[in-house]
């Protein structure tokens, strides 16, 4: 059970309400002081002599004790918080994987315009210049024998320079790609975040805003950081974030920690909730300095349940 300051006051204030309400109770029906000591002493001689006592008293005492234990439970309880997934329609990406499946048979099936297939034409469709028969026998079926033979045309060296240039330039765009990608997953974010207790998440693209790490910690904190983007463009990106949290979740609040490494407003930003660092080592400094807290005792696979909702707006936002 999770002790917070709003229970503590809500505790105080239903014990001093139930503390009137009884004390009016028994100076009403009972003419007892509650906060007397000289009637309480006059009740202990009472049941010291045996002297018959009215049973709506005690009867008021059991209620009013049954009562505060109540409230207190219900202030104090712990709570399971709803989380509701977000609804990921899908119908966008599966229509566009059928229209590729369609359209890869018919790019597959390309005319072959090469001099060898030739040979393996009817005669009715070659030219007039290799037809050796009579036009009188053009009706009747053309034979194996008839047919030209297989012609060996040379290519022009303009095919051949075509043909080897792409060969040139293909491992000069297999090796950027991967070096590009390499860059844009930031290996060095993650292990940061990794090293100080933190879980990791996968980094969507929102709103054409490339994100370079998310993680979430304890006690429901999400960070959210991007490289080289002005903070005004990572404001954006956490208020995207925020408004899904508020249309998806009941009770659950989520705080969300947005950094900018090496933006390029960094001089005359106004947003005083987004962190700004100019190189990730600045960034490391201040990570150790807040590590992620651990689990609390009685967690009962709430972060478990926080994990998964976040993967389901990750998957979501980034078909957005």
């Amino acid at each position: 059970m999770r002790i917070r300051f709003d229970n503590i006051l809500l505790s105080v204030l239903w014990l001093l309400a139930v503390t009137l309400g009884t004390c009016f109770w028994f100076n009403t029906v009972f003419g007892f002081d509650i906060f007397s000591g000289a009637h309480w002493e006059y009740i202990s001689s009472l049941q010291a002599a045996q002297t018959p006592i009215k049973p709506g008293f005690y009867v008021s005492m059991a209620i009013a004790i049954f009562i505060t234990i109540l409230g207190l439970y219900m202030i104090l309880a712990p709570r399971r918080r709803r989380i509701r997934l977000p609804i990921i329609k899908t119908t966008r990406s599966q229509n566009r994987t059928q229209s590729t499946q369609s359209a890869a048979p018919q790019q597959s099936v390309t005319p072959n315009n090469d001099a060898s297939t030739l040979d393996i034409l009817p005669a009715k469709m070659q030219p007039a210049k290799f037809q050796t028969t009579p036009p009188q026998q053009q009706t009747s079926a053309p034979s194996v024998a008839l047919r030209p033979p297989r012609l060996n045309i040379p290519r022009p060296n303009t095919l051949s320079s075509r043909d080897t240039t792409p060969q040139r330039t293909t491992p000069a765009s297999t090796h950027s790609a991967p070096a590009a990608q390499k860059q844009q997953d930031w290996p060095e974010l993650r292990e940061i975040f990794t090293s100080a207790g933190y879980t990791v998440k996968p980094t969507p693209r929102v709103g054409g805003i490339q994100t370079a790490l998310v993680a979430i910690g304890t006690n429901e904190v999400m960070w959210l950081g991007c490289v080289g983007v002005k903070t005004t463009d990572v404001r954006d990106t956490v208020n995207k974030f925020e408004q899904i949290f508020a249309d998806t979740l009941d009770e659950t609040s989520i705080t969300i920690n947005g950094f900018a490494i090496a933006a390029p407003d960094a001089d005359t930003s106004e947003f005083q909730d987004i962190l700004m660092f100019r190189t990730p080592g600045e960034l490391r400094e201040f990570i150790q300095q807040n590590p992620n807290p651990p689990l609390p005792a009685d967690d009962d696979g709430m972060f478990d349940a926080f994990s998964e909702y976040i993967d389901a707006v990750l998957a979501h936002i980034g078909k957005l």
